[in-house]
């Protein structure tokens, strides 16, 4: 076998897995190419499928599946932490509320012999 046949029979079993080019992955995820290539440079993109010697891109379902896994717990993790802020912000602000209250223990008088 030639390796061009090796990599016709290569890309030809891709087809058929249902692999994704990288235009149809962000059509799914409804993502411009920019935003694609932004997330892979920050290292947040797919894993791909590459031809040696060919411009030929694919994403595997197994690796589509991987990513939305990884981009879940991210999530999770992100919205958790913004949660864990608001709730923070909140506490500070009815902190500093009770402190300016003229009923705040600071604001009383104190007893002589106390």
């Amino acid at each position: 076998m030639t390796a061009s046949r090796s990599i016709g029979n290569a890309a030809s079993v891709l087809e058929q897995s249902n692999a994704l080019t990288i235009s149809d992955f962000c059509k799914s995820e409804r993502i411009s190419l920019s935003t694609y290539h932004k997330l892979k440079k920050l290292g947040f993109g797919p894993d791909e499928i590459r031809i040696p010697g060919l411009s030929y891109i694919r994403i595997s379902p197994e690796a589509y599946s991987r990513w939305r896994d990884k981009i879940n717990s991210l999530q999770d993790s992100y919205e958790l932490n913004r949660e864990r802020e608001r709730r923070s912000a909140f506490a500070k602000a009815a902190g500093n509320a009770a402190a300016r209250s003229p009923l705040h223990v600071s604001k009383r008088l104190h007893k002589a012999g106390d």
